[in-house]
């Protein structure tokens, strides 16, 4: 057929970015960064070169001229050839599928190589104004950028054909017209977009469509029994207090017949019950807790189902307050560790905004002009240093997971007593991940292609990444040690290392200092230097710059345990510290009180701030030279140690009242609840964005505002989801694991 309709328009491009992908592997923050750096170097010149060609073809030639293409389907050809003779035509109808296409917008030599079209559009498009029959098509080209060389890049062309047509016919058809010219569709690259009704659904897809319903069901049972409970309790106590009044009334002579009178009194609601006035207020809530525990007690049937009561968990949730404990010098004050929570929810906010980088630019029509802008400025630092919060969640496990047992273990006597004690440890430790884990899992994986549909969302398990799920779901906690290049939701690998540490390392290191102090104390600072000098080497024999980092930086060096044991092995530490040193020694007289907290925080904004903003120079030069490879390696070793130790010394001058101002903030009880949600806004903030960007239909130009306004967005839809994640797998598992640990 001379039909070359879809290769006119070959103008349209997709730059795909923001996900650059390594052996069907995700490129973590530190190498998107350095890939963003290169970016930023491509001159005007450099991007005319790759688009050139493609604008300078004469459409109308390539339309309407060429040798025929042979399709595979006769449908196709003919639907084609009834669309370009009403085109010829200029026929309103035909027109649309046209302008359904993309079309090159302003700015292409500083970045906008995104042109998607109309994808609502073509899906609305007919022929002969009848049934929409309209299908979008994204044509993928190869393409190698000069500088950025690891980068497996490609530009992508959104075309509207008929749904007659497949991808086959789509790429045979561009390639037919394409052969004078170096440009060549790729077949394995180029994608057709189904309709619902053509995807296929796989045992995923109903195993996680079972697993949400019933979960649902249980989530409107558990709510349905609460709320049933809570009238009985309601009905009880009025029926107590009834029958109290009468009681008294009787027995004074004065039985009153008046029944409720409701009033108000100093801007409280009052009632009278048979004579006795009580205020509303008054009532207190622990009450119906009490009640709610010995009735699921004595009624066992119930324990599950109100395991998953809405009403219940978002109040307990809500309710939250810090414990009190008695400190050293007798008087009872929160906990020493509530500084943590605001540690905890500055760090996840951290971690969401460097992730949002990412999937920011996957959507972003002008990467050049903006990389070019931001990059160069030094308070960008706080993003492309984003890495160091993982660290502080690092160093916050080793923290509790010794607070928090130590004592415990120490007051155990007999080896198998402490053999129980470990496994009950460990079990808990898995009852407490794996069901928010495996819940994410099977939802993402069935569900993610499923949820919805645009130019740029994935339709296969390939696209979206979640065939490598299907096949290694049951690696877990040991995907960053098992094929750590095939990683199903790559995020996970923090998961697996703080795993490991915690039924691994933190064992053997209170083990050893109930044991004996001074062998634990050697384990835990063997762990440092050994994760520092491991860091180090290897970040020098592959060459590693501040943030040049090739295809075994993810496998060899991010997400490997050794390398990250240093940060945890500083919490192990600080928590023994807290336990057995829990004041610091130092008479608090007003000089001291004014001197330590300033000093401390000196040295801590000294080793963070270092570490985050010192090598901004490097970056920008990104020089090769030995010395400049030496000095980068040492600070790769050195600097992740050295932010820890910073954050260790704000906490430990909070937990032992030395920086009250420092705990006042970040102990506010405004971050008790956000903190506890953290696991799950960490699980499902990735997909939430990836959902978000590639489920876009449109791209955006970046600036400030958008990057500022996005980060708020994504951070608030992160905790929402979290609160889901609770109340659906969190709450209802650790109210069941609690009822069995009280019965046992």
């Amino acid at each position: 057929m001379y039909f070359r309709l879809l290769v006119g328009l070959l103008c349209v491009l997709v730059f795909n970015g923001a996900f650059l992908v390594v052996n069907g592997q995700i490129f973590m923050f530190e190498n998107y960064i350095h890939q963003l750096r290169q970016i930023s170097k491509l001159s005007k010149d450099t991007t005319t070169n790759h688009t050139g060609r493609l604008v300078e073809i004469n459409l109308p030639e390539i339309i309407f001229s060429g040798t025929r293409a042979s399709l595979a389907s006769e449908k196709c050809e003919e639907d084609l050839w009834m669309i370009a003779k009403a085109m010829l035509r200029e026929e309103s109808w035909a027109l649309n599928w046209l302008d359904a296409c993309g079309k090159p917008p302003a700015g292409i030599t500083e970045g906008a190589l995104t042109w998607l079209g109309s994808y609502e559009q073509c899906l609305q498009s007919t022929i002969n104004s009848t049934v929409p029959v309209g299908r979008y098509c994204n044509l993928a080209f190869p393409m190698n950028l000069p500088i950025v060389a690891r980068m497996r890049s490609s530009i992508n062309y959104g075309v509207c054909v008929p749904d007659s047509c497949n991808k086959l016919d789509l790429v045979r058809l561009v390639n037919n017209a394409l052969q004078n010219f170096s440009i060549k569709a790729s077949e394995t690259a180029s994608v057709c977009h189904l309709k619902s009704e053509e995807m296929e659904r796989d045992s995923w897809f109903w195993i996680a469509i079972v697993l949400c319903s019933v979960l649902g069901l249980m989530l409107v049972i558990g709510s349905i029994v609460e709320i049933w409970l809570y009238v009985k309790w309601i009905n009880e106590q009025t029926s107590a207090m009834v029958t109290a009044a009468t009681k008294v009334d009787e027995s004074e002579g004065r039985r009153t017949e008046e029944g409720e009178n409701h009033a108000t009194e100093n801007g409280q609601e009052t009632m009278t019950v048979k004579g006795i006035v009580t205020t509303i207020s008054e009532r207190p809530v622990m009450k119906y807790v009490q009640y709610r525990n010995l009735y699921l007690k004595s009624h066992p049937a119930l324990v599950v189902p109100c395991a998953y009561s809405l009403p219940f968990n978002t109040w307990k949730l809500w309710s939250a307050k810090s414990a009190k404990v008695v400190w050293p010098d007798g008087v009872i004050r929160e906990h020493p560790l509530t500084c943590v929570d605001g540690v905890r929810f500055l760090s996840m906010a951290w971690v969401i905004f460097g992730h949002f980088i990412m999937s920011f630019m996957y959507t972003t029509n002008n990467m050049l002009t903006f990389a070019n802008k931001v990059l160069n400025r030094w308070t960008f630092q706080v993003l492309v240093n984003a890495t160091y919060s993982v660290d502080t969640f690092f160093f916050m496990s080793g923290l509790l997971s010794v607070y928090l047992t130590l004592n415990s273990y120490r007051k155990t006597q007999g080896w198998r007593q402490k053999m129980r004690f470990w496994v009950v440890y460990v079990v808990h430790r898995f009852v407490r991940l794996t069901p928010l884990y495996m819940f994410l899992l099977i939802t993402y994986t069935g569900l993610f292609i499923h949820l919805y549909d645009g130019p740029l969302y994935p339709q296969n398990d390939m696209a979206a990444r979640t065939s490598v799920c299907k096949d290694h779901w049951y690696i877990t906690y040991l995907n960053n040690l098992i094929k750590p290049n095939e990683m199903c939701m790559g995020w996970t690998w923090y998961l697996a290392n703080d795993f490991q540490f915690s039924v691994v390392v933190a064992p053997i290191f209170i083990t050893l200092m109930a044991w004996n102090r001074p062998s634990g104390l050697v384990f835990g600072i063997s762990l440092i230097l050994s994760s520092a000098a491991t860091y180090t080497g290897l970040s020098y024999v592959h060459k590693y710059g501040f943030l040049q980092r090739d295809r075994t930086w993810m496998e060899v060096v991010y997400g490997a345990p050794y390398a990250r044991w240093g940060t945890y092995a500083i919490g192990m530490i600080l928590g023994w510290i807290l336990i057995d040193h829990p004041t610091l020694k130092l008479r608090r007289t007003w000089r001291n009180i004014i001197l330590v907290p300033i000093v401390g925080l000196c040295v801590s904004a000294a080793l963070c701030l270092s570490v985050v903003y010192g090598p901004f120079e490097e970056e920008r030069t990104e020089s090769r030279t030995t010395l400049n490879i030496l000095s980068a390696a040492f600070y790769n070793g050195l600097s992740r140690p050295a932010f820890i130790l910073g954050v260790a010394i704000i906490v430990y001058l909070c937990a032992t009242r030395w920086a009250e101002p420092y705990r006042i903030v970040l102990g506010w009880s405004g971050f008790r609840t956000v903190a506890r949600l953290t696991y799950g806004a960490y699980m499902i903030h990735m997909i939430i964005m990836d959902f978000c960007q590639r489920g876009s239909k449109s791209t955006v130009i970046a600036d400030e505002i958008k990057l500022v306004t996005g980060l708020i967005a994504h951070l608030v839809m992160a905790y929402l989801g979290a609160f889901v994640l609770a109340m659906v797998t969190e709450s209802p598992v650790m109210a069941i694991e609690k009822y069995l640990r009280n019965r046992s």
